[in-house]
């Protein structure tokens, strides 16, 4: 396998309630499942910040999915690398929402607003998510 790991970022096209945050994380859950991607989502005042682990071919068709999905605005990758092993091979997708980010995610908070300036400190800190 061809190990990849993507992390992007995007501004909503809307602020998400969580039925709308619950439907994109159960079809997302099944959807990684069946691929054999794992990762975790940041949501926090209509911005996401992902990121995905799998196979190249199935992240790179993720990311093609995402890009077309309207529900994004202004979406960034900002980085796209091969992995010689998962950071988070139990998770099929954890989510971090905006109480959970302000708790164990402070620096997040600051960073996760789609502008690119910020770009590499919110790379520092997805590299720095410790499996719980």
């Amino acid at each position: 396998m061809n190990l990849t790991q993507l992390i992007y970022v995007s501004k909503a096209t809307q602020l998400m309630g969580m039925l709308s945050l619950t439907q994109i994380l159960d079809s997302s859950v099944r959807w990684n499942e069946a691929h054999e991607l794992t990762g975790v989502l940041f949501y926090d005042n209509g911005h996401f910040c992902q990121l995905l682990e799998g196979d190249r071919y199935e992240i790179l068709n993720v990311w093609e999915r995402i890009n077309s999905d309207n529900r994004h605005h202004i979406l960034r990758r900002l980085e796209l690398t091969a992995i010689e092993q998962r950071s988070y091979p139990d998770w099929k997708l954890r989510y971090y929402g905006a109480e959970q980010i302000a708790r164990h995610f402070k620096h997040m908070a600051v960073v996760l607003d789609g502008m690119p300036e910020h770009d590499h400190e919110l790379l520092k800190i997805m590299r720095t998510i410790i499996v719980e």
